[in-house]
């Protein structure tokens, strides 16, 4: 079986314990971003903002998460990667509003709170 996320080859659909022993083509979150998710999303700087502590950020974290799914469906999962999740979320990620709004070095370089929440009443999920 090839690990090329751009194979043409035809799997059959995997069982879960196929699923669960696939070998990861990233070991973890940090190598996929600088050496995949960077490389394939460049936007202007002064349009979309980024921090270079992403990984504060939950949101960045899951892209790489369902990348790692998608990428044994070969061209098809990528195409799909990058319309159903790459791009609305990545946009969503770095637009003026999205999780990286505060980040404007050198004044601000915390990660924003938060929302608030509180507790529903009791019963609300019955």
């Amino acid at each position: 079986m090839s690990t090329n996320p751009f194979s043409e080859e035809s799997e059959t659909e995997p069982t879960n314990e196929e699923t669960t022993q696939r070998e990861l083509c990233y070991s973890n979150a940090e190598e996929w971003v600088n050496n995949w998710l960077l490389p394939h999303y460049r936007r202007n700087p002064a349009t979309h903002k980024w921090d270079p502590q992403w990984w504060r950020y939950e949101e960045v974290g899951t892209l790489w998460e369902t990348w790692e799914k998608m990428r044994w469906d070969g061209a098809g999962g990528i195409a799909a990667y990058f319309r159903d999740y790459l791009y609305p979320l990545m946009d969503r990620i770095t637009a003026p509003d999205g999780p990286f709004w505060n980040y404007d070095p050198p004044l601000k370089e915390d990660v924003p709170p938060t929302l608030p929440s509180g507790p529903a009443p009791e019963g609300w999920y019955d």
